[in-house]
């Protein structure tokens, strides 16, 4: 499927991490609860939730960002291939969200959370911070989600705005729906990559067979300008037994004796 074993584990470190930090903000995000009949105390979990949904936009949109990489492992898999699309479409939505409530403060943006929800600076708002913050937090996620619009001017995702306050559970079945789908797609594509990862002993090599003789090639070069420039071995020397370690051996045992000796060889040969 894949020739290259880098791609194997560039793309298993990829569905690890993801699949990590997608799993940890939705476990804030979805899980934790307040129990409290505190007015003020479940208006802060709504900040907080606001918080962690613009950091949980951020793997979710490097997912969207991979997903083409990925797709190699959903050929011949309708299934795999049916989820890609899918989540392609719906993670563009993520992004849009995430540029306009984690990567810009813009003006406009601004203007139209003032506009949009005039109790941002209602007479209650001046007393009261978190009633304030939280109308804030609230006109943000609208004006993100209600500026996403097709070409008719319909805001493309839901087919009409939102009020986040009335209807959020419309917006939360979206993400929560989202993230499932993500988590469990990473889960297939790490699975099929899995049986390719080649795992190594420490006394094995990492190199690949076409970067052997460039490495060896540098190892000559570093033993010879040793030899002929002993004031270079502090400055060199690392980078030496770093080649080494490449390779499975471990320089430590050599010590000062056996960088001497290999490099009276090597100038004597």
């Amino acid at each position: 499927m894949v020739e290259d074993e880098r791609k194997y584990k560039r793309d298993f470190l990829r569905t690890v991490i993801l699949l990590k930090e997608i799993k940890f903000f939705s476990d804030h995000l979805f899980k934790e609860q307040y129990k409290t009949n505190d007015a003020d105390a479940m208006l802060q979990k709504h900040i907080d939730n606001q918080i962690y949904l613009k950091y949980d936009f951020i793997p979710l949109n490097l997912l969207r960002e991979s997903l083409d990489g990925f797709s190699i492992y959903c050929k011949d898999n309708p299934e795999l291939t049916a989820q890609h699309k899918k989540l392609k479409k719906d993670l563009d939505f993520v992004n849009h969200l995430r540029n306009k409530v984690g990567a810009h403060l813009s003006d406009e943006a601004l203007d139209k959370m003032i506009q949009w929800n005039p109790d941002i600076y209602a007479d209650k708002a001046r007393t009261n911070t978190v009633v304030q913050e939280y109308q804030i937090y609230r006109a943000m996620m609208e004006v993100a989600i209600n500026s996403y619009l097709d070409t008719n001017g319909q805001q493309k995702q839901f087919g009409t705005d939102l009020d986040i306050e009335l209807e959020a559970k419309v917006f939360y079945t979206y993400l929560l729906n989202t993230v499932n789908s993500s988590i469990h797609f990473l889960e297939e594509i790490q699975n099929i990559i899995r049986p390719n990862i080649k795992y190594i002993r420490l006394s094995e090599s990492t190199v690949c067979e076409e970067e052997r003789e460039d490495y060896f090639k540098e190892a000559i070069r570093i033993a010879l300008e040793i030899g002929n420039n002993p004031s270079k071995k502090e400055k060199l020397l690392p980078r030496m037994a770093e080649i080494l370690r490449m390779f499975g051996i471990d320089p430590e045992p050599y010590g000062e004796a056996g960088h001497t000796d290999f490099r009276f060889k090597t100038k004597h040969r």
